[in-house]
């Protein structure tokens, strides 16, 4: 790990005026992180004012608005079903100053159901009025930066009246998520021109009983692998579907991770749809690999052609795009930057060397894991005034992350940590991506020259055995490496949490560390030969693999099978006892 960012600088002379964009989970985070240093006495703490589109806190994790049920309008396409369960353990989304086991007042499952979520984020972030001052319904549709006088123009329109009004900032802090508009790739579109089934994107696969009518006795063609075709493909087998096949592109999401689906209704394929047949309801899908000539996705015409037959539904399970358009060009950052390596740079040896080589890193590199490469700790820097409070590309607990972000993020805010110098920013952003890189399942991800050959490992290689002790290595090695950088982060915000250092975690980021291989194994260590593969999903693993950072207190089981399991009431939290 790196280490940038200097302690004690001169702090401003007087307190800034900043705009928070947003007042979902890292909205609610950062007003929270204000209120705290306020008890401590932090000096100079910003004049913070909070805009949010809708009427409520919560983002995507809110409930659907009453006279929106429907979901007609364009910004509640994004908030998650009603029925919704999460697929990250409650122990990776506890707060430090408000648990679980406060706020339920009794040990809870790991997988909790969206409402309880929801009900335990605004309970904790509410604490002594820190959302009462937000403007709720206001939207904000306009933001430019004037060079001169180095304040941001901020526009916004009242909703409710229409009215707009403008208003001078020293600060912008956009907090609106990265999950703002469904993402439906143009390729998609053009297989499925003709297609007489169902075609929906996550995002329209909404509460139940719609849901349920849907789904039932169908053969169903998920498009993508990661967590929302995971969901919805567990959802869809609770609700009876026939059959379900994803198909993944590279085959690195949470689906490619399964061992095993309940009553084998669910099978992952490595191929795309690519070709509709006659029937008008049936698939041609076949491997792609990358082209750095065409820079997009081709067919491999030596692997097979694998046909899906008889779809009735095909769910895009493609991801979601962030709405930064009311940004202007030159304060706007791309999530998709690419980089490239140093010249010289080579991957030390590691268990995967015998088997791989030495490969050549591809000349353009995809986002990694801990950083987009032009944000730094949040800061954007071409211009570190604005600031993007969005979680890491790919963590296992974004909660936290998006609470130490807005910790450190504040101490920029005072002055407490210096803003470092544009090329140290790039510096430091090039040698964590290159460290990255160093970890075989890190770079899988990031370089498609090195998932290339990854991916024509046989499946007998041991790197497929998730029980394997040089897998298991390989598996810890990301982790720590997530956990490190959280634990720099941590220290210099003086967040009142210690994982350890950025070289060195303590206990409790090792039981991080151990909570984030718990939940990669309660997916791969899913047997499809036993017993109980029939009903056994994620959610039904073994408990006390999770267990409290802060408390000690080990998760209990569900009170029955996660397939048999259903929310009765859907118009107030489940509290955990609302099921039958």
């Amino acid at each position: 790990m790196f280490k940038l960012g200097k302690k004690k600088s001169k702090s401003p002379t007087t307190p800034l005026d900043v705009a928070l964009v947003g007042c979902g989970p890292a909205g609610m985070m950062f007003l929270h992180a204000l209120n705290q240093r306020k008890k401590q006495g932090a000096e100079n703490l910003p004049n913070v004012t909070c805009y949010e589109l809708h009427a409520s806190a919560g983002g995507v994790w809110k409930d659907v608005p009453e006279d929106d049920k429907e979901r007609t309008k364009e910004d509640n396409k994004c908030i998650m079903y009603d029925d919704m369960w999460t697929n990250v353990p409650k122990e990776l989304m506890e707060f430090y100053d408000y648990t679980f086991d406060e706020h339920f007042k009794k040990p809870t499952p790991a997988f909790l159901p969206r409402k309880d979520v929801l009900e335990y984020l605004i309970a904790r972030h509410s604490v002594d009025g820190a959302l009462e001052d937000v403007k709720f319904n206001h939207e904000v549709t306009d933001v430019t930066y004037d060079e001169g006088t180095k304040k941001f123009n901020v526009t916004v329109e009242n909703v409710l009246s229409k009215e707009k009004s403008s208003e001078k900032y020293d600060r912008v802090i956009y907090a609106g998520g990265v999950q703002s508009e469904p993402e439906i790739p143009p390729d998609a579109l053009e297989v499925l021109e003709g297609y007489e089934g169902k075609v929906i994107h996550s995002s329209e696969a909404i509460e139940n009983p719609q849901f349920e009518k849907l789904v039932k006795e169908k053969n169903i063609l998920m498009i993508g692998d990661s967590s929302s075709a995971e969901d919805l493909t567990l959802r869809a087998i609770k609700h009876g579907a026939n059959k379900i096949t994803i198909a993944a592109r590279r085959g690195l999401g949470d689906c490619a991770e399964t061992g095993s689906w309940p009553d084998r209704k669910a099978e992952v394929i490595y191929a795309v749809p690519f070709k509709l047949l006659k029937d008008k309801k049936s698939f041609k899908c076949q491997c792609v690999y990358w082209s750095e000539k065409r820079q997009k996705w081709r067919r491999d015409d030596e692997e097979p052609v694998i046909k899906i037959k008889d779809v009735d539904i095909v769910i895009l399970c493609t991801g979601y795009d962030t709405d930064l358009d009311y940004f202007h060009d030159d304060i706007r950052v791309d999530l998709d930057e690419t980089w490239e390596i140093s010249k010289g740079w080579k991957m030390s040896n590691n268990s995967l060397t015998v088997t791989v080589g030495n490969i050549s890193p591809n000349k353009k590199l995809w986002v990694g894991h801990t950083l987009y490469p032009s944000l730094y700790q949040n800061l954007f820097i071409p211009n570190p005034n604005m600031i993007y409070l969005i979680e890491p590309p790919d963590t296992y607990a974004p909660l936290i992350d998006l609470d130490v972000a807005a910790w450190l993020v504040l101490s920029y805010l005072t002055g407490e940590v210096e803003v470092p110098k544009e090329k140290d920013m790039r510096k430091f952003n090039q040698k964590q991506m290159e460290a990255e890189m160093q970890i075989p399942y890190m770079r899988v991800s990031m370089d498609y020259e090195y998932f290339a050959e990854v991916d024509e490992f046989d499946e007998n290689h041991w790197s497929e055995n998730a029980a394997d002790e040089r897998s298991i290595l390989l598996e810890r090695m990301d982790k720590d490496f997530k956990a490190k950088r959280l634990a720099g982060d941590m220290k210099l915000a003086k967040y009142p949490v210690s994982f350890g250092k950025s070289d060195k975690l303590n206990a409790m980021g090792e039981k991080y560390v151990d909570l984030c291989v718990a939940i990669e194994r309660s997916r791969s260590f899913l047997n499809k030969e036993s017993k109980e593969a029939k009903w056994k999903t994620f959610r039904d693993g073994d408990p006390e693999s999770f267990v409290s950072l802060y408390t000690d207190t080990k998760a209990c089981a569900l009170p029955a099978r996660w397939l048999d399991l259903e929310v009765v009431d859907e118009n107030s939290p489940s509290k955990l006892d609302n099921f039958k």
